[in-house]
């Protein structure tokens, strides 16, 4: 008897699990599309592209005086004092050169990481708030679903609330 009403306890405890399982609602968005394609994405993008850009142009005019530097010690009519001179000078602009470039990578990478992690803060504000307006009971990710019906995704309904959400401020 005990193993019976074990067994009908099993029972009806998977029947309400599948129960409500099949009552939630699911979705998945691609959180790189949103990234890619929302006004917000986009934005971020632009401003850490231009930055990207301005510090590549400083390292590039460092590499351009390195090289002056580099020509000019070449040149066969300098004296032998002059030449180690500027070998000095070659040195130096060379240790500033590389602490520059390390550093301004780190700062990128720093840059970027901020970025991005404050991008992805706005999609789940508005994935959160998007959810809870249509009863949604759970959102995935698209990279973790290895199977999805394409009925289930809202990428684009969320890059719709990201747009209005952040218009390109």
């Amino acid at each position: 008897m005990k193993k019976l009403l074990n067994a009908g306890f099993a029972v009806a405890l998977t029947f309400m699990a599948v129960n409500a399982f099949a009552q939630m609602k699911l979705a998945v968005v691609e959180p790189e599309r949103i990234m890619d394609e929302s006004k917000e994405g986009k934005r971020v993008q632009a401003q850490l592209k231009a930055y990207h850009d301005q510090k590549q142009g400083e390292i590039t005019a460092k590499e351009a005086e390195l090289k002056a530097v580099d020509e000019k010690a070449k040149d066969p009519k300098l004296a032998d004092d002059k030449k180690e001179d500027l070998a000095n000078q070659f040195k130096q602009k060379y240790y500033e050169y590389q602490a520059f470039a390390k550093a301004s990578q780190e700062d990128m990478e720093s840059r970027q990481n901020k970025a991005l992690q404050d991008l992805q803060q706005k999609i789940s504000a508005v994935v959160s708030k998007y959810a809870a307006s249509k009863g949604l009971s759970l959102v995935l990710s698209k990279r973790i679903c290895l199977y999805n019906a394409d009925a289930l995704d809202i990428t684009s309904d969320i890059i719709a609330e990201m747009d209005k959400a952040y218009p390109g401020q």
